[in-house]
């Protein structure tokens, strides 16, 4: 079965951006600012013919809307990147006619985020007998690692079931357990205060989610009395970063068959007009 490369379109666009900060790559007048689009290519491809040449890739967006399931339950959710800089969304439109000129499959679904559409990808990719690797560098997306599913973050460091627990001391099936106790700052999560990684992993100790918590005497630690606290707020942490596996995909977003090599990114510029 051909291996599935699930990509963090959102991730790299932004990561491809910034990563020219002293550089930029300009058009030929000077009028448009491609470092987006050209970084996005360029590491894509490297990304593909190094790391997962066999491999069939589809790029995931993050929805227009995407966040507002999750601000429901709870308002501050992403709330800290309201004013942050989103120039790289102005490259959004000229990345997605790339990818289409390259023959690379790409899918952004309004009302989801894209965590949850590589979610559910991995989902019906393994149960179809298929290996996963999911390039991000968004930690949320290790509670997705297995035997069959591998992260490949931006450093080309594969994270694998062993990784997480030697680098984290839980299993991957711990995360969203894990991660609402130690907060998310990236999406405004605050944790519990004074509940750190340690902790956390000590309090998780033997395979334990948040539901064998209420009762337990691990509860009577000083630093961790203060977390029936904080419960209602805790579980809800945790049913956000929890991913949603089930989202109806539309037909054909994947085909089974591998990627053909993408052409260098100056070439697909030159063939679109961009330069």
């Amino acid at each position: 079965m051909t291996p599935l490369l699930a990509v963090d379109g959102h991730h790299l666009l932004y990561r491809s951006w910034w990563g020219f900060s002293d550089r930029r790559i300009m058009s030929r007048d000077k009028t448009r600012d491609l470092t987006g689009v050209f970084g996005f290519l360029a590491i894509l491809r490297k990304t593909h013919l190094e790391e997962a040449r066999d491999h069939e890739i589809v790029v995931v967006f993050d929805g227009e809307n995407a966040h507002l399931a999750r601000q429901a339950q709870d308002p501050s959710y992403k709330a800290n990147r309201i004013d942050a800089d989103h120039s790289p969304i102005k490259s959004l439109p000229m990345v997605k006619e790339a990818l289409t000129t390259a023959g690379v499959r790409w899918i952004e679904l309004d009302d989801h985020e894209g965590d949850d559409v590589i979610a559910t990808l991995t989902h019906n990719a393994t149960g179809a007998g298929r290996t996963v690797t999911c390039y991000s560098g968004d930690r949320d997306l290790f509670q997705l690692v297995s035997e069959t599913v591998t992260i490949l973050d931006p450093a080309r460091r594969r994270i694998t079931p062993a990784d997480v627990i030697v680098r984290h001391r839980v299993a991957a099936r711990q995360w969203p357990d894990y991660r609402a106790l130690t907060g998310d700052p990236s999406d405004n999560i605050p944790g519990v205060p004074g509940i750190g990684p340690k902790t956390a992993a000590t309090l998780l100790a033997g395979g334990l989610h948040l539901d064998d918590l209420p009762h337990s005497p691990r509860l009577n630690a000083p630093r961790c009395r203060t977390i029936p606290d904080h419960w209602d707020q805790l579980i809800t942490w945790r049913n956000m970063i929890r991913l949603n596996t089930t989202i109806p995909l539309p037909p054909n977003t994947t085909t089974a068959q591998p990627t053909a090599p993408m052409p260098r990114a100056a070439e697909l510029l030159e063939d679109l007009n961009l330069w």
